[in-house]
């Protein structure tokens, strides 16, 4: 057991192959079989304990990689799981948890098996975003079937690039779009920036160095290690890693675990995980509403504002221009007849207010049209024309 740990916690901190095979004297094709092992048991371990959540809000996005060769250079001879191959994972924007994740090509199939996975661990009405991959709009309406605010956040990438940025792709004036699909979403929840975040992390806590990577030597040679890698680096990820923003690990934020785990506990718990059935859909409930909402009669769920975060404002009549006093002028003398002159009524500007609203009370003036001289030609005349 202590050489297996040693192992595992070399190939989740991205250590190739061939420097384990250094580091612990062990052979690299025990090293491949154990690795594989493993994350099948990571796979399994994960399919027990990731049921039942409440995360009302939750990102989906995929990474690419590749089995073998790229797309390019595959030819009819080759295996069918040769070529580009991508990880979807649904990510918990709360808890930074991942909820689910699958491996394949980024086809329906694939995507429609990844929504129906995240479907049945969920147990909340959420709000999901992706990216602008056409295969998720059928897939979030099979699977949830309108019982989810589904949004997408489009990035556009332009062409247009300066010496400063030539490692950066090129963005446009308007870089990202927000688009409400299925029901009302928040704006100010729509975000895939976390679950591209966990793609970075990904990287780098992935075992055999660099198998994420665009440029790197280390890639998978088939689909089934390079499901066992995913499924140990998200086990990883969730249970024994503590999130920098959170002070806990994500599983311990989403009450799935009480205390963080050891890369020996991990191991542990993996070897001995027997095979289950997956977790099967249960019935959504709405989640808890914030802000302006009224309660539907029979419990039917709420009615909530979705143009903005707060109740609109009452109306504020509008102010008046400033006004500069006049010089006063002689008041009159009073008449002969010994009758008091009527006091001197003040200005509009400067009248008291008498409670009432009235939005028309200040308009613009009259104005006068006025005829412009252009290029130098004099003023049109109608007198004279």
């Amino acid at each position: 057991m202590e050489t297996r740990v040693r192992i595992a916690s070399a190939l989740v901190e991205g250590t190739s192959v061939r420097a384990v095979e250094r580091m612990t004297g062990v052979t690299k094709s025990t090293i491949l079989r154990f690795a594989v092992e493993l994350g099948e048991g990571c796979a399994r371990l994960h399919n027990r304990l990731v049921q039942g959540l409440c995360e009302p809000e939750i990102e989906l996005d995929e990474q690419w990689s590749f089995i073998a060769k790229k797309d390019k250079r595959v030819t009819a001879e080759d295996p069918a799981e040769y070529g580009d191959v991508f990880t979807f994972t649904a990510f918990a924007r709360r808890s930074k948890l991942v909820i689910s994740f699958a491996v394949g090509k980024r086809d329906q199939a694939t995507t429609d098996a990844f929504l129906a996975d995240l479907r049945a661990r969920v147990l909340v009405v959420p709000q999901i975003t992706s990216d602008g991959l056409a295969v998720y709009v059928p897939a979030v309406e099979a699977s949830f079937r309108g019982c989810a605010d589904y949004a997408m956040v489009i990035k556009q990438y332009g062409y247009n690039k300066s010496p400063d940025h030539k490692y950066e792709p090129a963005r446009d004036a308007h870089f990202i779009r927000k688009t409400a699909v299925f029901g009302a979403p928040d704006p100010k929840r729509m975000s895939t920036s976390g679950v591209e975040r966990y793609h970075l992390t990904a990287r780098h806590i992935n075992g055999r160095k660099r198998r994420l990577a665009r440029l790197a030597l280390s890639f998978s040679k088939r689909l089934r290690s390079h499901r066992a890698a995913v499924a140990l680096s998200v086990a990883v990820y969730n249970l024994a890693r503590v999130h920098a923003s959170l002070r806990v690990s994500p599983a311990m934020a989403a009450g799935i675990v009480s205390e963080l785990w050891s890369v020996e506990d991990l191991v542990r718990a993996a070897l001995a995980e027997p095979a289950a059935a997956p977790p099967v859909p249960q019935a959504l409930t709405l989640p808890a509403q914030t802000g302006p909402v009224r309660q539907l009669p029979g419990g039917k769920g709420w009615l909530r504002l979705v143009t903005g975060g707060s109740a609109p404002a009452a109306p504020v009549a509008p102010q008046p221009p400033p006004v500069t006093p006049a010089p006063a002028s002689p008041q009159p003398e009073p008449a002969a007849t010994g009758q008091a002159a009527a006091p001197a009524q003040p200005p509009a500007a400067h009248r008291e207010p008498t409670g009432q609203l009235d939005l028309f009370a200040w308009r613009p003036k009259p104005r006068t049209p006025v005829q412009l001289s252009l290029f130098g030609d004099p003023p049109f005349d109608p007198t004279t024309a």
